[in-house]
């Protein structure tokens, strides 16, 4: 129980780094199995990609998460391993794995269904029966939005040479998912933009003092997370500090500070 207990540490990168290693064994084993069994290689897509049909997916509901664990090749593989790294390192300096895991998931389920909802909407899906969803991108898109809608101002320095504000790399990221849609692969770029909605929502709900509740009996309405103003205040100038200098910035008493404060907040 212990080292279950250290896997979700704030601040800990053992999450990034199962999820990193789950992905490579994803990305090779498929391949070592289709040649010793002689088997071709859609067997991935018949029984863990995420097809565009929601018969598929009614009687395939796994298929809403599994589709993020296989790539199409290593391309695809490989630039969204440099992401989920980036993007995490950056996420544990701000926040808990726990919240990570959950931003990550939800792009990936919400990139999904917007994926099949979608082919069910717009005209010009109507005649593409077979297409299917594969790839980890939409739920690395939840995570970076979630941080360039959180902390905006941060900045990150691009192969040593300029730096440019997380808002700018998130608005980057989605215009190019835009404009490539009538290019190729619109349903994945599609699924990007899903993950994106989310993450960029939650972030929003976060930073203005919201939190998600649901109840069968009726809406309630949460008033401010912080239990005074003084908190709130204090809080803000550390996430201010963050933003403008990263979390090494931080002194002792104010990592613990954060530190604490999140853990009331869970």
């Amino acid at each position: 129980m212990k080292p279950l207990k250290q896997l979700f540490t704030r601040h800990s990168l053992s999450v990034i780094y199962i999820l990193l290693m789950g992905y490579l064994c994803m990305y090779i084993f498929p391949t070592l199995i289709a040649f010793l069994w002689q088997i071709e290689t859609p067997f991935i897509r018949d029984y863990f990609a995420l097809s565009q049909s929601p018969k598929s997916l009614l009687s395939q509901p796994w298929t809403l998460v599994t589709y993020s664990f296989f790539h199409t090749g290593f391309g695809h593989w490989f630039f969204n391993m440099i992401m989920l790294y980036f993007g995490g390192v950056l996420f544990m300096n701000l926040s808990s794995p726990r919240r990570f895991l959950g931003v990550y998931f939800l792009g990936i389920i919400i990139g999904g269904l917007f994926f099949v909802l979608t082919y069910q909407v717009f005209p010009v899906f109507s005649h593409r029966e077979g297409d299917f969803l594969l790839g980890a991108s939409a739920g690395i898109m939840a995570v970076m939005i979630f941080l360039a809608s959180y902390i905006p101002s941060y900045r990150i320095y691009l192969l040593g040479v300029f730096s440019l504000p997380l808002w700018v790399l998130g608005a980057l990221l989605i215009i190019v998912d835009l404009i490539s849609i009538p290019v190729a692969n619109a349903g994945g770029h599609i699924a990007h933009l899903g993950g994106a909605s989310i993450g960029g929502l939650y972030a929003l709900y976060l930073k203005r003092g919201f939190r998600l509740s649901f109840s069968f009996n009726k809406k309630k309405k949460e008033t401010n997370k912080y239990p005074n103003k003084a908190t709130e205040e204090r809080i803000n100038t550390i996430l201010d500090k963050i933003a403008k200098s990263g979390y090494d910035s931080l002194t002792r008493e104010e990592k613990n500070y954060l530190f604490l404060a999140s853990k009331n907040d869970s």
